[in-house]
């Protein structure tokens, strides 16, 4: 009997065991779950249906919007005071940060005929027209508390020609984050104004299209069918004529271009930025567009199909007053003889 007891005892012991363990797994499985739910729900409150944005219509081209009486733009140009033909643009949507990219378009506001900034007249203007022309208001409100997101938005800062601009984290500066749709195109505003200035920046969205070709025999040919030369950008070691590694790649596709058109004579035309002294500019096109033309000859090209010439920065292809312009006049023309 004392035996029976026993077991019984032990049966109900491992019984009572296995419920409380199952007891727990459920627990568990319930608390993990709507934390799994609600990061699915902060991940797609990130992101902005533009399915239920408002198509607006009879608004005007961009950037949809003038100065009210008593302000203005300042510097003035096409209705904006700065533009970006690609930009990205962080938004925050009131729960987390959506970024952009595409056009940017800055308007930045000041008192009109020196008069002082007016804050309340830019508040009172820019959202009720906003509010009016049926633009979605995603967020209105200071700087979020999460640090993560203050750190994206602080992103937002752009320097153009005349300024630069971006949002403010600043007790007296709250902003707002509208979007809206308009001829097949979508579009995000920020609006941030304090007692000194008032800002706006539209965002036309555009995904990046990449347009760096590369440098292929096939693409040089084309390119000079068209119009009678090739632009390179052909690498060389700083203020040397020595070919970068990527820079003998396009050595090998010119080589491949002139064995494939045994009839085809190039004139190699090396050319600089204006940086450094006009006499250096024109020595190291020179040498560059030598190092080319013997790098061919060496790899079996008759050097009478041939020629070299440097003009250093004697014929820029834009003007030398920004890094990307520079880059630009940086180049080796092959022009069809």
């Amino acid at each position: 009997m004392k035996k029976i007891a026993i077991a019984a005892t032990l049966g109900m012991f491992l019984f009572s065991c296995n419920s409380k363990n199952k007891t727990e797994e459920n627990v568990k499985q319930k608390t993990e779950t709507p934390a799994s739910d609600t990061t699915k729900k902060a991940a797609t409150s990130a992101l902005v249906n533009w399915e239920e944005m408002p198509d607006l219509k009879a608004i005007g081209n961009f950037p949809f919007i003038t100065a009210p009486q008593g302000l203005k733009i300042n510097d003035e140009k096409d209705g904006l005071s700065e533009v970006f033909d690609y930009e990205t643009m962080q938004n925050y949507t009131g729960q987390s940060v959506y970024t952009t990219e595409g056009k940017l378009g800055i308007l930045s506001f000041d008192g009109e005929s020196g008069k002082n900034f007016n804050q309340k007249l830019f508040d009172k203007s820019v959202y009720d027209y906003f509010d009016q022309i049926g633009a979605k208001k995603l967020y209105q409100g200071d700087f979020p508390k999460d640090e993560n997101d203050q750190a994206k938005l602080e992103k937002n800062m752009w320097s153009g020609k005349h300024r630069t601009s971006g949002l403010m984290r600043e007790s007296d500066a709250p902003f707002a984050v509208y979007a809206f749709k308009n001829n097949g195109k979508n579009y995000m505003v920020n609006i941030q104004s304090n007692s000194a200035q008032g800002s706006i920046f539209i965002m036309e969205l555009q995904e990046f299209k990449q347009t760096i070709k590369k440098y292929s025999a096939a693409q040089m040919k084309a390119d000079i069918d068209q119009s009678g030369k090739a632009i390179l950008n052909i690498n060389f070691d700083t203020d040397k004529a020595t070919l970068q590694p990527d820079g003998d790649k396009i050595v090998e596709e010119i080589f491949a271009l002139l064995r494939a058109n045994p009839n085809l004579k190039l004139s190699i035309e090396g050319h600089t930025d204006n940086a450094g002294s006009a006499t250096r500019n024109k020595q190291l096109s020179n040498e560059r567009t030598n190092t080319v033309m013997y790098s061919l000859a060496g790899k079996g090209i008759d050097i009478k199909r041939l020629k070299a010439k440097g003009f250093g920065a004697e014929k820029p292809l834009k003007s030398n007053d920004t890094e990307e312009n520079k880059a630009a006049n940086r180049r080796v023309e092959l022009v069809k003889i």
